[in-house]
């Protein structure tokens, strides 16, 4: 099926808003229904009294809705955080923890214990999913460009080059000392990336801040990562679309939850086409290609938001067999996939609206 040739950034930012707007326009809906529902008199007004703040980081439009609090500095607080944790989180920034382990040359380096405990994290999921999920995959991720604006950036990379960065992708290779907060690869050639999971753990931080200044009605948003905190003002479900793919603004079922993470990984999200064929972020840790299976998007609903980025990518990876045993192996995870052809398939608890 042919699709657009690719999204830059300014088309991230654009789709992300949309779906911003989703989740609120389909919340601000449900919230009307139950008031008509139960005569209970609610007010859609008092779900839109709330405030907010949007900026740009991780590469990625994020934005944080809080309903029960007007305080403007506990915003400033979520950017403070955004800020830390870009600055120390990001491979491609200069100086940052992962910069810096990445650029050791293998020698021990001392880092954050945010740091250790995200990378712990990955290792974690890392060995779960057999290394579906691989934040050793950097060497490979830095031949492909998904992001570029200009379409004549984007090319498929040599077979020799990937060939010659899969033997420097084994994740055992990340060692950590607990006691010293300090990092070293054994093979000085890998190259760490924890794109797949930083955005889940950066949500559940500031989750947990928001919780400590009292907040217990908010919408955390990192890139179309949804972590909710508690419920809608009235104490009833928020409902969240997940998006159609290749298709902004439009969703191809609806959650009614509350307190949860609701994290989608997708071909649709980062992706180019050349001569008929899509290439998307989506990488094979076995072949350096994105991966090929009948999927179109998984989304994981689970309470961190930490779990459902790592897992939606290895699910994803493992294709919608193994994925979906490994879903139904694991208490508190819900998952589904979305197939090419837009139908989908629940896990035995997914809180389908």
């Amino acid at each position: 099926m042919s699709k657009n040739n690719s999204t830059s950034k300014k088309e991230r930012k654009q789709r992300f808003f949309a779906v911003i707007a989703m989740i609120i326009i389909i919340a601000m809906l449900a919230s009307t229904l139950i008031a008509g529902l139960t005569g209970c008199g609610l007010q859609t007004a008092s779900y839109t009294d709330y405030i907010d703040r949007t900026s740009f980081y991780f590469d990625t439009v994020i934005n944080i809705r809080i309903y029960d609090q007007k305080d403007e500095s506990i915003l400033d607080g979520c950017m403070e955080l955004a800020q830390k944790y870009d600055s120390l989180l990001s491979a491609q920034t200069q100086g940052s923890d992962i910069w810096n382990i990445n650029h050791s040359g293998g020698t021990p380096v001392t880092v954050d214990p945010d740091t250790i405990s995200l990378l712990d994290q990955s290792l974690y999921y890392a060995d779960l999913t057999g290394g579906a999920f691989n934040p050793a995959l950097g060497s490979v991720i830095s031949l492909w460009d998904f992001t570029s604006d200009d379409e004549k950036d984007h090319t498929v990379p040599d077979n020799s080059a990937i060939e010659e960065a899969l033997p420097h992708t084994d994740y055992h290779a990340i060692t950590i000392d607990n006691s010293t907060n300090t990092v070293t690869l054994t093979d000085p050639d890998v190259q760490i990336d924890l794109g797949a999971i930083a955005k889940g753990f950066i949500a559940d931080k500031i989750k947990e801040y928001l919780l400590s200044q009292n907040v217990s009605s908010a919408i955390i948003n990192l890139g179309g990562n949804a972590l909710l905190v508690g419920s809608k003002p009235d104490n009833s479900s928020f409902t969240v679309g997940i998006e159609k793919p290749f298709s902004s603004g439009d969703y191809i079922t609806t959650i009614s939850t509350t307190d949860k993470s609701i994290v989608t990984s997708g071909v649709y999200e980062r992706y180019f086409e050349l001569d008929g064929t899509i290439y998307h972020h989506l990488l094979d840790p076995a072949t350096g290609f994105p991966v090929q299976n009948d999927l179109y998007s998984v989304t994981i609903v689970s309470d961190n938001s930490a779990d459902g980025d790592a897992l939606s990518t290895a699910c994803f990876v493992l294709g919608p067999e193994a994925g979906m045993e490994l879903i139904e192996s694991l208490d508190g995870i819900e998952a589904a996939f979305v197939y090419n052809n837009y139908s989908v398939v629940y896990s035995s608890g997914f809180p389908i609206n």
